[in-house]
C-alpha cells in the first residue's frame, strides 16, 4: 500500500445542487473510531522464503442515525483538512465510514478532523431547507393555502 495521496479528483457537482424540498434535515453523530490492525506479507526480494510484513490499520466510524447519501457527499466535500488528511478519502459502504492507514499519526489526525467534517455535513444538510427548490416549494404551498382559503369564502 502506498503512503502517497492521489491528486485531487476531477471536479464534480456540489452536493448542495442536489438539495430538494423533500430533503430531511437530520443530525448525524459519529463517535470514536474502531481501529483494527492488518498485517500483510510482502516479498522484499532478498531470497527464497524471505519476506517482510506490512502493517496497516483499518479505521472505522459508524454514523448514527444512518445518514442520507447526500449527507455523505457533504461530508466528503468538507473544504478543510490537509493534503494527507482529507474527508474525500473516506470510504462509505452504506453503514460505516472507513480508511486504511499506515501511520498512527494519520489515525489521530483523521480522528481529530472527523468531528469538524460531521459538523460541516450536518450544517450543509440543514441548509437544504433554504435551497432555491425548497424555498420555491414553500412559497408555492403558502400560495396554494391562500387560494384554498379564498375559495372557501
Amino acid at each position: 500500500m502506498s503512503s502517497t495521496k492521489p491528486a485531487n479528483p476531477p471536479g464534480r457537482s456540489r452536493a448542495r445542487d442536489d438539495c430538494t424540498d423533500t430533503t430531511p434535515a437530520i443530525t448525524v453523530r459519529v463517535g470514536h473510531p474502531s481501529v483494527r490492525a492488518h498485517v500483510t506479507p510482502a516479498s522484499d526480494g532478498t531470497g527464497p522464503g524471505r519476506e517482510t510484513l506490512i502493517t496497516s490499520f483499518l479505521v472505522v466510524w459508524q454514523p448514527m442515525p444512518p445518514p442520507l447519501p447526500l449527507w455523505i457527499r457533504f461530508l466528503k466535500e468538507a473544504p478543510f483538512g490537509t493534503q494527507r488528511v482529507r474527508a474525500q478519502d473516506l470510504h462509505w459502504d452504506g453503514k460505516f465510514l472507513s480508511i486504511e492507514l499506515l501511520e498512527e499519526s494519520d489515525i489521530e489526525a483523521y480522528a481529530a478532523e472527523m468531528a469538524q467534517w460531521v459538523e460541516y455535513a450536518n450544517s450543509e444538510l440543514s441548509q437544504c431547507e433554504r435551497s432555491p427548490a425548497a424555498l420555491a416549494y414553500k412559497e408555492a404551498r403558502r400560495r396554494a393555502s391562500e387560494i384554498q382559503t379564498r375559495l372557501r369564502r
